[in-house]
Parts: structure tokens; C-alpha cells; sequence
């Protein structure tokens, strides 16, 4: 035990060096997280052939709902909080799928909105409650206050995300 004591209180010691003094590098703000390109996936394994478009699976909704397909948009908006949700885009601004994923793992790059993405999971059309509706609305930096009772939302429980 001596020989290790010794050691260590060698390594203590402040000896005198001739090197120059070191001097910090100034710091810097951390880098952003960006928007991944082409071909990254997220979570599971996405099989894109064969995939529906989203205004297909939007105009298809009722039959599609509790099936496990894979849909191609864009991205167009992304909880700024943490990146655990994201939208898929339609021909019509008013209607989304919003996207969570099944074990809350999968996490989108906060500025990856207007990104094409190709995404595999389970839809489902369900009504959601105000309550939850004007959460999201806030995640995502919108006036939650507009929005009034239930609403009709369509779901995916994404497995896996790709970036194409």
C-alpha cells in the first residue's frame, strides 16, 4: 500500500516546469443540434416502399385507422420543448398527423420542420381532449386559447422515423 501512497503524492507534488503557461481557449456556445439530411433513421427500422402519402392516408382515415402502415410528408412542426412529437403536413393547413412515438424514444431535431420524412407506426383517428389539444398547441409555441373542446386528431405511433 506504502509504494502506491508514494505515487500518489508524487503526482501532488507542484513542480516547477519550464513549459509555457497554458492559456483557455475562450468558450464558445454549444453547437445546435441540426436537421438531419437524407437517409438517417430514428428508432426502429422504416420500410419505405410501399408507403401512402399523408393526404392519402388522410382521405383513407377511416379504413386505415388501428393499422400499422408507413406514411411519407413533410414535417411541419416539432415540439420545441424536447423534439418528442412532430406534425406531418397536408394540403390543408388545418389538418396534421401528429406523431409520437410508441416508448417515448424517439426525438426529432427541434428544427427539422419542411425536412420530408417517411414514418412507420400505428394510425388511429381519435378525438382528443381541449386539455390535451392546448398542450400541444403550447409545445409547439401556438396560442393554446384558441382552441375549444375535443378534437378530431389523426395519430400515429411511430416505431421509426426516416429522414429522406
Amino acid at each position: 500500500m506504502l509504494p502506491l501512497l508514494i505515487v500518489l503524492l508524487a503526482c501532488s507534488t507542484n513542480t516547477p516546469t519550464t513549459e509555457a503557461p497554458k492559456t483557455e481557449a475562450p468558450k464558445t456556445e454549444a453547437p445546435k443540434t441540426e436537421a438531419p439530411a437524407g437517409n438517417v433513421a430514428l428508432g426502429g427500422p422504416v420500410e419505405a416502399a410501399g408507403a401512402l402519402p399523408a393526404d392519402q392516408v388522410i382521405a383513407e382515415a377511416d379504413k386505415l385507422s388501428g393499422r400499422e402502415i408507413t406514411v411519407t410528408g413533410t414535417v411541419r412542426e416539432v415540439c420545441q420543448k424536447k423534439g418528442c412529437w412532430h406534425t406531418l403536413s397536408t394540403s390543408d393547413p388545418n389538418t396534421n398527423i401528429m406523431v409520437k412515438d410508441k416508448e417515448y424514444a424517439i426525438f426529432l431535431p427541434k428544427d427539422c420542420a419542411g425536412k420530408s420524412v417517411a414514418i412507420q407506426g400505428t394510425f388511429t383517428v381519435e378525438a382528443i381532449s381541449e386539455e390535451e389539444a392546448r398542450h400541444y398547441a403550447q409545445d409547439a409555441g401556438r396560442d393554446p386559447s384558441v382552441i375549444n373542446g375535443p378534437q378530431r386528431t389523426y395519430l400515429m405511433d411511430a416505431s421509426g422515423v426516416k429522414f429522406l
